[in-house]
């Protein structure tokens, strides 16, 4: 029998990064007991004494998996930081029998483009967004300069010469094969989609313990949305606070609750500002690990995300934890498929997150405890059948069976 090729697992950010950790380096590890795998990370100078202890403990986690890891430094500067990477993969090649180099995302597709121009190892490009047009939307980029169009050009030799481009939604799969560039240029058979699932085992324990946290925190009586996430613009956290201002009014027993990074302060004044009561707040400061505990003793989740087209093609984490954890949504804006499956399934509520108050009725309108406890049925049954983080692994294993000629 054939021996599993190596795979080299490929990002542009530190072990300490807890979404990387979280979602790709446990993929790593839950393949690993089938094909050997490499993993090299970027990693800052000056870790802080908790983000040293992340480091050592995950890297551990990776050796005590058969799984080396190398840690290439960050130096400032991507000129440096791509020929670096490049260099480390081709080394892992040559030394290490690595055969396909996995690039999460531009910067280390580069890498693993200049390294397989040079080695046997085959490139799958696990492209995760269209991050050229979340520049544009950020402000980094403005179309029609020579750094947007550079972007754009590297863009397309990375999707023209990888051997397989990982998407997370069929709306992701559709825009590469009918973008006015690409069209025509993009093989179908080489774009695979696997949307962004999780770890369900994560969240049975706090399903089973649902009630006893609700009585320990004090909601037995309330009905709780929660928001869990970034402060990033596109999560549109100014809609999130009006909107919920406006459904408070109307309803004296709902609570707010928001995990936020990096700075939660931030949506605490905006929600202030909007008209959220103070007394019906509450900032969590959940780790990543405790985020399960949060949202199972939640009732609705909120998901208002910007309707750009980088946004439109996305696969949202948070959308897999909610339904893990038994949580109708709230959503508007660019949501990839998601939009269809929270129509067919009956999953929550699609509000137009420019029309407040129209949302807010819409709100309003279906907040009745039956309704609740049946979507809570629905959301776990789909996160059971569509969102299983084994059928991620599965995806992948027959990515790199199909690339190693198997």
């Amino acid at each position: 029998m054939k021996r599993a090729s190596r795979v080299l697992y490929l990002f542009h950010q530190s072990l300490t990064a807890p979404i990387s950790r979280l979602h790709g380096l446990a993929q790593v590890v839950a393949l690993s007991g089938e094909r050997p795998f490499a993993v090299i990370s970027y990693e800052p100078r000056n870790l802080s004494a908790l983000q040293k202890g992340v480091y050592e403990r995950t890297r551990s986690w990776l050796l005590e998996h058969g799984v080396p890891h190398t840690p290439v430094p960050v130096v400032g500067t991507r000129w440096l930081e791509i020929p670096m990477g490049a260099a480390s993969a081709f080394l892992s090649c040559v030394f290490r029998g690595t055969r396909i180099i996995q690039a999460r995302s531009y910067i280390p597709g580069l890498m693993a483009l200049l390294a397989t121009r040079v080695s046997p190892a085959r490139f799958l490009f696990d492209m995760r967004g269209l991050f050229v047009d979340e520049y544009v939307l950020e402000g980094a980029f403005r179309p029609g300069t020579p750094r947007f169009r550079f972007a754009r050009w590297l863009e397309r030799r990375l999707l023209f010469n990888a051997d397989t481009i990982i998407v997370v939604s069929e709306r992701f799969r559709d825009h590469l094969l009918t973008r006015e560039d690409l069209a025509g240029r993009v093989e179908p058979g080489r774009i695979v989609v696997i949307p962004n699932r999780v770890d369900l085992e994560r969240f049975a324990p706090a399903l089973e313990s649902r009630e006893r946290t609700r009585a320990e925190l004090g909601w037995d009586d309330d009905l709780v949305f929660v928001y869990v996430g970034s402060t990033a613009p596109w999560h549109r956290l100014d809609r999130v606070a009006e909107l919920m201002a406006r459904v408070m009014e109307r309803n004296e027993h709902i609570r707010l609750v928001a995990s936020v990074y990096p700075d939660p302060s931030s949506f605490e004044d905006l929600a202030l500002a909007a008209g959220v009561p103070k007394e019906r707040m509450a900032l969590a400061t959940s780790t990543v690990d405790e985020i399960p505990r949060l949202l199972a003793a939640a009732d609705v989740g909120l998901m208002l995300i910007d309707d750009d087209i980088s946004k439109q093609v996305c696969a949202p984490i948070k959308f897999s934890e909610y339904m893990a954890a038994g949580l109708p949504v709230i959503a508007a804006g660019g949501i990839g498929d998601t939009r269809d499956w929270i129509e067919e399934e009956g999953l929550g509520i699609l509000v137009d997150g420019e029309d407040v108050d129209a949302a807010a009725e819409a709100v309003v309108a279906r907040l009745t405890s039956d309704a609740i406890v049946s979507a809570r049925a629905r959301c776990l049954d789909f996160a059971a059948r569509a969102l299983d983080m084994r059928q991620t692994l599965r995806q992948y294993e027959g990515v790199y069976r199909k690339l190693e000629g198997r």
